[in-house]
């Protein structure tokens, strides 16, 4: 059985992680954000087993809100790659 913090120790502070148990969204930020912050409940979660892991890209409009466009997962995070006028952020999206 592979856990949640199997997968934790595989990847690094500034890597962006998303938690889904259930297909409801338990989590969304950077993996030091998830393990450092007592609000999180990381020991809750910590040995639950992993169902699946994705790597997945999100790609948004930077003028996202003006467009009436779906908003990012982290709106506040400024843009950390450009295409014209879009940007790219990539998450490891781990299912439990």
């Amino acid at each position: 059985m592979t856990t949640v913090e199997d997968f934790v120790k595989l990847l690094t502070n500034p890597d962006r992680v998303r938690i889904l148990k259930d297909d409801k969204e338990i989590f969304v930020g950077y993996l030091y954000s998830l393990t450092t912050e007592e609000q999180n409940n990381y020991d809750d979660i910590r040995n639950c087993e992993v169902k699946k892991f994705r790597a997945v890209p999100e790609i948004r409009h930077k003028k996202w809100q003006e467009k009436g466009l779906m908003q990012p997962l982290m709106p506040e995070e400024m843009a950390e790659y450009r295409f014209s006028d879009l940007q790219m952020s990539l998450y490891y999206t781990i299912h439990i």
